[in-house]
């Protein structure tokens, strides 16, 4: 009985030949696999209708102006320390 170590070592090397051979059309392959799997989600039927979002639009402009909140009086060291 082979230690499990062995079988993670023969699956990792055997992951590095095939990317180092072949990683080119791995990646174009998996950006098309991904590219279809956005597109079925955007275009699939979906069992539940959508519902109306209510939008609230607000209006542009400049904020209100505000006063400034007072300084705060500046920190004063005590001769004691």
């Amino acid at each position: 009985m082979e230690h499990p170590v062995s079988y993670v070592a023969r699956v990792t090397k055997f992951l590095d030949r095939l990317i180092q051979e072949h990683g080119e059309y791995l990646f174009v392959g998996l950006v098309f696999l991904g590219l279809l799997i956005i597109t079925w989600i955007v275009v699939r039927r979906r069992k539940h209708p959508v519902h109306d979002v209510p939008v609230v639009i607000l209006p542009l402009g400049d904020a209100p102006r505000r006063e400034p909140d007072p300084e705060p009086p500046p920190f004063e060291e005590h001769p004691d320390h």
